[in-house]
């Protein structure tokens, strides 16, 4: 007998919606072709410009309540040469209420270099110059600009309160020497105290003897 034979279909290829994607890797949004850096978006260029725009008239409006205690300042040291209690007293209210301006906008100061540098508050205590140097180049010059004008009325006020100091200092000195003088009026037998000057205050006891 002849052999007997089998109809068998060739094996199909496996079709290509069962096949596996191969793994490859995709870059993430807003990556730079080519390996070079990232450089920053206008975005975050402008965000940093507005935050240094607000630090910047925090820092502007300091050197002007600055200039105001300087002016105080001034007039505090003319009417401590004319002895003029009321023109003092004047003076230091007008002291008091630019310092509770000045203590307000420090803590407005502090707000802003921690929404610069995004640390803590306790963590938050760097420099302007360190600040200036990761800002655009034309934030940078006009922060470093206000903050050398903030020092520069801070030290021409520190040289004000000096001369302040020495005034009533000297007022001081010259109101006690007429207090001593008063006292060696009133002191009819002259006495000493302890400090070395007369005073009229040590009551002195004196009697006459009439029966010899």
């Amino acid at each position: 007998m002849p052999p007997t034979t089998t109809n068998r279909r060739p094996a199909q290829p496996p079709s290509r919606s069962n096949a596996r994607p191969a793994h490859t890797a995709t870059a993430p949004a807003g990556a730079v072709r080519g390996g070079a850096e990232a450089q920053p978006s206008a975005r975050t260029v402008a965000s940093l410009d507005e935050r240094s725009a607000t630090l910047e008239q925090v820092l502007r409006s300091l050197i002007n309540e600055h200039e105001g205690l300087l002016k105080i300042a001034k007039t505090h040291r003319a009417a401590i040469a004319a002895a003029d209690p009321r023109a003092m007293a004047d003076c230091l209210n007008a002291q008091a209420a630019t310092a509770a301006r000045v203590a307000d906008l420090e803590r407005q100061r502090q707000a802003a270099v921690i929404a610069l540098t995004g640390a803590a508050p306790a963590r938050s205590r760097v420099t302007i110059s360190q600040l200036a140097a990761s800002l655009p180049e034309a934030a940078r010059v006009r922060l470093l600009a206000a903050a050398d004008g903030l020092r520069e009325i801070l030290n021409r006020l520190h040289g004000e309160h000096t001369a302040i100091r020495t005034a009533a200092e000297t007022l001081s000195s010259h109101m006690e020497g007429l207090m001593r003088q008063v006292c060696r009026k009133l002191s009819h037998a002259g006495t000493y105290a302890r400090t070395g000057n007369v005073d009229g205050h040590i009551a002195v006891t004196t009697a006459l003897d009439v029966r010899s």
